[in-house]
């Protein structure tokens, strides 16, 4: 067989690396889908996981709701239990009315709070602002004056230069050609100085408010402090009955185990809680011994860090502060009461 022409030849051998190289593509291709079809499946599974946590989750809480639907069917069907039920969701409703009262709290001084650092903040940003702007303008002046002297100082010597127009003032001239060249260099710079200092003034006039970074430490800490002490003023005001601790077991205990007493002893508590329960939503007179609890809270705490917005719980002062005996061992922090670990800022 002949030998192909060289043309020919090398059309061939470029097809065939063409070939070759459109298979490795080809190749490259399906690697890489191959490699997100594995990271699709692998989401899928993680998700498919999930979603079988959560099946178990409710499948769970459907066991316990019916269970818990059972005990109350049965406790609400003997005469002798069915009073103590009544007084147990009514003492949850007191918690729950506690909880929203320290919730309202929260809310109000968060706002109060935000709102004054924000000002704060912009005000210090202002001041710092026009403080700079002030320096940058001087600056812009300066340079501005400079270019004055170097103009006035270009336009007498182009005035000099005119002055000497004679054929034997030909080495004056060329002398003053000579500064006059420098002074138009040291007046190109000293233009491009001032442009920059007019950039730099725009650029601080033209700056943005700064984002709030949130809450500070000491702004965090008053919240909790004023927390602590509207949970400590609600445990006093229900220390009669000890309705404060009867509410905290009511939120721990399953309906089957609370134990109320008989009929009597439940109407009793039934008309204590009704009546705390107004006392509680009544809060036109607690802002004081709120402001007095909370400054005894300041003065007595003690934190782990320095960047701890929590406080020791053992340097937490018990309810004595103008409360009775019965809620001197209820302990805001340690026992959760209200759920105020939901509230705090930490």
């Amino acid at each position: 067989m002949p030998p192909l022409p060289v043309w020919e030849w090398v059309q061939a051998r470029w097809e065939r690396w063409r070939g070759r190289d459109l298979e490795e593509s080809r190749l490259l291709k399906l690697y890489w889908n191959r490699a997100e079809l594995k990271k699709e499946l692998a989401s899928l599974d993680q998700q498919k996981h999930q979603l079988r946590d959560r099946l178990k989750q409710q499948e769970a809480m459907e066991v316990r709701l019916l269970d818990e639907a059972r005990a109350l069917e049965d406790i609400l069907g003997r005469a002798d239990r069915a009073p103590e039920v009544l007084v147990y969701y009514q003492l949850r409703a007191l918690w729950k009315a506690c909880f929203a009262q320290l919730e309202q709290l929260s809310v109000e001084l968060i706002r109060t709070r935000e709102k004054r650092e924000r000002d704060h903040q912009l005000e210090e940003f202002a001041l710092d602002r026009a403080r700079r702007l002030a320096q940058a303008q001087a600056v812009c002046e300066l340079e501005a004056k400079e270019v004055e002297r170097l103009e006035a100082d270009i336009a007498h010597r182009k005035a000099e230069w005119q002055r000497y127009k004679a054929f034997w003032y030909y080495f004056r001239r060329q002398k003053i050609l000579e500064t006059l060249e420098k002074a138009e260099q040291r007046l190109r710079l000293q233009l491009n100085v001032l442009a920059d200092a007019k950039q730099v003034s725009q650029r601080i006039a033209s700056e943005p408010q700064p984002q709030f970074p949130g809450l500070s430490l000491d702004g965090r800490r008053g919240i909790n402090l004023a927390l602590i002490a509207q949970g400590q003023l609600l445990i006093s005001r229900l220390s009669v009955g000890d309705l404060a601790r009867q509410a905290w077991s009511a939120q721990r205990e399953h309906v089957r185990d609370c134990r109320y007493g008989g009929r009597q002893e439940c109407e009793q508590l039934m008309q204590g809680i009704s009546r705390q329960l107004n006392r509680v939503r009544d809060t036109h007179d607690a802002l004081p011994e709120l402001k007095a609890r909370a400054e005894h809270l300041r003065q007595s705490v003690r934190y782990a860090q320095a960047d701890d917005s929590l406080p020791v719980f053992d340097s937490l002062p018990g309810n004595e502060f103008r409360a009775e005996s019965r809620a001197a061992d209820a302990h805001v922090l340690r026992d959760n009461y209200w759920d105020i670990f939901k509230l705090l800022r930490t």
